[in-house]
């Protein structure tokens, strides 16, 4: 994940990031923002979202967008590479990436379920009730 446009670019109004997606990935379990929203577009492959209830796969040039507030989440179960834009709006949330960040490279592994789910607290992020998708 690359942060593209910084909340020092932008007086804090937004955030985009790029990201990618590598075949198979399960990508973060579904979860709601209290503090921004999230659009992503999705550029290079084929990614399967989540947004409320409903589940969708998003292709090449095709946006999704999730409000805060709404449980939303991202995977990747399809046998290409993906490639997507994040725009976060406000800026702010780049703060949780850079902290998982600095405890993998610390530590040499991503943060335990205990740890992710307080790191998300502190960014007014919380997980939702998981649903399961029946395709693709």
């Amino acid at each position: 994940m690359v942060v593209k446009v910084s909340a020092g670019e932008t007086l804090g109004r937004l955030t985009v990031i790029e990201g990618r997606m590598t075949p198979q990935l399960t990508g973060p379990p579904a979860h709601v923002h209290d503090g921004h929203d999230e659009t992503f577009v999705v550029i290079e492959g084929r990614m399967r979202f989540r947004v409320g209830d409903q589940f969708h796969t998003a292709v090449p040039r095709e946006t999704m967008f999730a409000s805060r507030g709404l449980a939303h989440g991202f995977s990747n179960p399809f046998d290409e590479p993906a490639r997507y834009v994040a725009i976060l709006t406000p800026s702010g949330y780049e703060e949780y990436f850079a902290k998982v960040a600095e405890h993998a490279a610390r530590t040499g592994e991503m943060p335990d379920p205990a740890r992710t789910l307080e790191l998300m607290a502190q960014h007014s992020t919380v997980l939702a009730p998981q649903l399961a998708d029946s395709g693709q």
